[in-house]
């Protein structure tokens, strides 16, 4: 997490607009690496007032299988070469789910999400056995949530899978590209190229699913600003629903690192930023986050949308991570030893029903900031007060007196926003209002887990 150790201040900021740095894509707050072990009582208590505070969840169900470890990949996830993990993996989620019954029985689920891994290995008849307990277990009806989303790698499905999905409830997957440069393709070990990817997005498309999201990266080993513009030439030539691109995160024990990528130029992944807005926008492309750019109504992440909004996203299987009112946790995780962190999720099903295993217990001052942090690209000041009975600029005087002064934020009656500036160094902007504790934690922390 790069400079979050200390508060950036007026000067420090108006050093990164002169000399940029690269810094972590903020999706969440607090970062996980401040998560610490925690009891199962630790938890409990604040999980149930947080979830009982609204009828609404979000429900996350990790798979973290695949078939090769991308260089760049720092989620959780574990390489198998076959399914003989996932019937096995499937009854303890389910064991997980019925530990939940009598907090979720009722509630009104907006969104579910399939995410990995790999989930699409699975393939669709054993998710249409999962979403039959699930109608079983908690009641939940598949075709009444609005968003039901799967990660999808292109090489795992075929027309005839993409058809079977959409027939038992997905209405959104996402398709994790990365690039469609087959020398990129190879770099982070993919074993297809370009064609594949492509083929499996236009039988997406044929399909019909409402809502198709391709993943790109830049900042990849060896990708220049001409290949980058390449990949967004060309997955814009097909005009998916939604377009992500994402920064490239470097982490120790990745393949990356391994091999000694470190370092990505600043300066080089600004005009790859610059680039991409510019284009997806001239291609009628709303930029609706500083990653994120939709084609139509249809288009977007809600899950993203409803996580960033402070509603309760709860998450189930290895390397699960929930973000509720009271507490953010997650079921174990580990990228020096993926395998040892799967193990150890399976005992604590066995041994307990919940996979919870280290997380942050929300106090009210980070839940401000947490409400800041995520919803400053265009924060809404009537809402800040319906969650906290006062203003966000009493709360935070002197971090939105900097910000406007160096004209990284736009302040009206109704709105706190990033100018195009602010939203171009975003996630160095919101590192402002990262708290001390957090930041001694990130300070304590050696990515040795």
């Amino acid at each position: 997490m790069k400079l979050a150790l200390q508060r950036p201040d007026a000067s420090a900021l108006r050093e990164v607009l002169r000399r940029p740095v690269v810094a972590d894509y903020v999706y969440m707050y607090p970062p996980r690496q401040v998560y610490r072990p925690l009891t199962q009582d630790a938890i409990a208590d604040r999980e149930a007032r947080s979830l009982a505070r609204s009828n609404i969840v979000n429900l996350y169900f990790h798979f973290p299988f695949c078939r090769q470890i991308c260089a760049f990949c720092n989620l959780y996830a574990i390489h198998t070469g076959g399914s003989d993990l996932f019937e096995g993996y499937l009854q303890h989620l389910e064991r997980e789910v019925q530990q939940y019954e009598p907090l979720l029985r009722g509630k009104q689920v907006d969104t579910l999400y399939l995410g990995g891994g790999t989930p699409s290995l699975l393939g669709p008849e054993r998710f249409a056995r999962f979403f039959a307990f699930l109608r079983s277990t908690i009641g939940l009806q598949i075709r009444d949530v609005p968003e039901v989303a799967l990660e999808v790698s292109p090489e795992t499905v075929t027309y005839e899978t993409l058809r079977d999905y959409r027939a038992i409830g997905i209405n959104r997957i996402n398709l994790g590209f990365q690039s469609t440069s087959d020398a990129e393709l190879h770099v982070i070990g993919r074993s297809y190229d370009h064609r594949q990817a492509l083929n499996t997005l236009a039988a997406a498309q044929k399909v019909a699913f409402p809502n198709i999201c391709v993943d790109l990266i830049y900042g990849l080993r060896g990708q220049d600003l001409a290949s980058w513009k390449g990949s967004l030439s060309t997955v814009l030539g097909m005009r998916p629903e939604t377009i992500c691109a994402y920064p490239l995160t470097l982490r120790p024990f990745t393949g990356f690192s391994r091999r000694g990528y470190v370092g990505i130029d600043a300066a080089d992944q600004l005009a790859k930023y610059d680039y991409a807005a510019l284009t997806l926008q001239d291609a009628g492309y709303l930029q609706e986050t500083h990653i994120r750019y939709i084609l139509s109504a249809r288009g977007g992440y809600r899950q993203k949308a409803n996580h960033w909004a402070m509603q309760n996203v709860l998450g189930f299987g290895a390397g699960a991570r929930s973000y509720l009112w009271e507490c953010d946790f997650r079921n174990g995780y580990s990228v020096r030893d993926r395998q040892r962190a799967y193990r150890e999720y399976l005992q604590r099903v066995q041994d307990t029903g919940y996979g919870r295993a280290e997380g942050f217990l929300m106090e009210d001052e980070e839940r401000r900031r947490k409400a800041v942090i995520l919803g400053l690209i265009s924060l809404d000041r009537t809402w800040y007060r319906n969650l906290f009975e006062s203003d966000v600029l009493a709360d935070f005087r002197a971090e939105f007196g900097i910000l406007e002064d160096l004209g990284l934020i736009r302040v009206s009656a109704d709105l706190v926003e990033l100018t195009e500036l602010g939203l171009r160094h975003r996630d160095v902007v919101v590192q402002a209002f990262f708290g001390d504790r957090v930041r001694d934690l990130l300070v304590a922390f050696d990515y040795a887990e």
